[in-house]
């Protein structure tokens, strides 16, 4: 059945319908017919709208975070690139010494640092370890940090990575 045998089918069922019937069926066509377009359109839009003035608060939040972020980012590229120097045992020793801590041991091999730390305050060993980060650019590998019966006094042992520079293999 093709498109105009439909139509004149159509036709002839409305005209075989009496004036008050074809009334009946109109309003319940357009009945169905907002029915449907209240479901398929209208009410999509409505619960979306809802749903984005609940989200809206928590996506700024989120925005502005990757705004905070990436101004942050913007000031670490401008910062300029320190070459990496290597770290030898006498410098960790003396960065060690200036935060008043004694290294029982410091070894360095090839691009890792192990220090052992008897008797230190924990809260100036992650200060110190904060500050090597930092500046000397290393990055921990390995800890370990063994309580004392004093109050913030542990004895640590840190393996340290230092970063790779073109002069070495």
């Amino acid at each position: 059945m093709n498109l105009h045998q439909a139509k004149d089918a159509f036709d002839t069922f409305w005209l075989e319908r009496d004036p008050r019937e074809r009334k009946m069926l109109g309003i319940g066509g357009a009945a169905v017919a907002a029915t449907v377009l209240y479901l398929l359109a209208i009410a999509p839009a409505l619960n979306g709208v809802s749903k984005l003035q609940k989200d809206l608060p928590q996506l700024r939040q989120q925005a502005l975070a990757l705004q905070g972020l990436a101004g942050q980012a913007q000031a670490l590229a401008v910062r300029p690139q320190v070459p990496a120097t290597l770290s030898t045992s006498e410098s960790i020793e003396a960065s060690l010494t200036r935060r008043g801590f004694k290294a029982q041991s410091i070894v360095v091999s090839g691009d890792l640092v192990r220090v052992q730390v008897n008797g230190a305050s924990f809260a100036g060993l992650l200060d110190w370890i904060d500050d090597m980060q930092k500046n000397a650019r290393l990055t921990i590998v390995e800890s370990s940090f063994i309580a004392q019966a004093q109050t913030d006094i542990v004895n640590a042992t840190l393996s340290l990575r230092q970063p790779k520079t073109d002069d070495r293999p």
